[in-house]
């Protein structure tokens, strides 16, 4: 797909999460996707998707190695 801006793509791909006052169902999110070649790009577009989105901000920590 081909789109004049990112905010377009973002329009495109993740339209309805701003609809309503509900988040969307678990599924929503695993048959839309946009992929970026680099972290910081993805970084970006992670905080202007995740700033439509309603609701109150959780952060969630793991760990990559056995303790």
């Amino acid at each position: 797909m081909i789109t004049p801006n990112l905010e377009s793509l973002i329009n495109d791909t993740y339209g309805t999460i701003t609809n309503g006052t509900d988040l969307p169902p678990p599924n929503f999110f695993a048959h839309r996707m946009i992929l970026a070649a680099r972290n910081t790009d993805v970084d970006g577009i992670n905080d202007l998707v995740l700033g439509r989105m309603r609701g109150e901000e959780k952060h969630f920590f793991s760990a990559d190695h056995i303790i």
